[in-house]
């Protein structure tokens, strides 16, 4: 079942309020119709009776500034694309200190993020939802000053990602991630941490660490039931072994929701977490599908920190 979301009175007033719109996308996405989606929202917009302005964005930082100064000029903030554009509008949101309402167009490969929270994927239905949608309060987890709104990964699960070139995954979907994972089933490859969470201090081996902070994984959204949006956790999986007899296994339990439990995962759910390399090479990040830091970290849960146009 859906989680309750949170609501307040607060919340409610935004809704009603909500008359000036902010749309930022890509204007550098080469063959991607963002601007299309854009102006269609404009318009749509435009006939509810809203103030609407669209800003095409030159490049990362540029998207960043123009969600900060959006905090203190809109009453929402409109984002076209997958987990890492909502990442950058978060990232401006961080800088800013605060949040507006988000409102999601999904434009995305995979559109995890979306999928978890069940906004529409179809564009006509996520922009009517920028209309009909009510504000959420929705967890934020943050690397320092970097956000993190849907998941981390590192080991066996980033190298994949990162051997996955762009045009790949527009060619063939998330089915190229599949044909990656066997190919670097073939390498025998490790990664010893220093993991602190909860009070608890351990080391061990593992091929892969995931953290999310919703239910959803690679838009499988049965992934952890237990987990839901708006819970104030990190929930963190490390699968010591990835071989393929254990893919078998971990893809049973995946699929039933119950990957925690598997022989071999270890799962923690907590509110800070910190993960040291205590390995002789650099083991790197991915955050929302994108490259980023490497170990040493630290990730945190910022409680109720975004307000995502939800469907109602």
């Amino acid at each position: 079942m859906f989680p309750i979301r949170k609501a307040d009175s607060t919340f409610k007033k935004e809704a009603r309020i909500m008359q000036n719109y902010l749309i930022i996308y890509n204007g550098t996405a080469g063959k991607s119709d963002n601007e299309t989606i854009a102006k269609k929202a404009q318009q749509v917009l435009h006939q509810a009776g809203k103030n609407v302005d669209l800003a095409a964005t030159s490049s990362e930082k540029d998207a960043i500034k123009q969600a900060k100064a959006s905090t203190s000029r809109y009453d929402c903030l409109v984002t076209i694309g997958g987990d890492g554009s909502i990442n950058t509008a978060c990232s401006g949101f961080l800088k800013a200190g605060q949040s507006i309402p988000l409102g999601i167009i999904p434009g995305g490969t995979v559109n995890n993020f979306a999928r978890a929270l069940k906004i529409p994927l179809s564009t006509d239905k996520a922009i009517q939802n920028l209309i009909d949608g009510s504000p959420a309060k929705v967890d934020l987890a943050t690397i320092g000053d970097t956000p993190m709104v849907s998941s981390l990964t590192l080991g066996r699960l980033a190298d994949i990602s990162k051997n996955v070139k762009q045009d790949e995954r527009r060619k063939f979907g998330t089915m190229i991630y599949l044909f990656k994972g066997i190919k670097e089933l073939f390498t025998n490859r490790s990664y010893k941490l220093k993991i602190d969470a909860n009070g608890t201090i351990e080391t061990l081996r593992a091929q892969i660490l995931l953290i999310t902070t919703t239910n959803s994984v690679g838009g499988y959204v049965a992934f952890n039931p237990d987990a839901t949006y708006d819970d104030d956790y990190l929930h963190v999986f490390l699968l010591k072994k990835f071989t393929l007899p254990k893919i078998m296994t971990y893809g049973a339990f995946f699929l039933s929701g119950n990957l925690k439990n598997a022989r071999g995962v270890k799962y923690i759910k907590c509110q800070q977490i910190r993960i040291e390399n205590l390995s002789s090479r650099k083991i790197k990040t991915r955050i929302d599908g994108d490259p980023a830091m490497a170990l040493p970290i630290t990730v945190k849960v910022k409680a109720d920190f975004l307000k995502i146009l939800l469907p109602k």
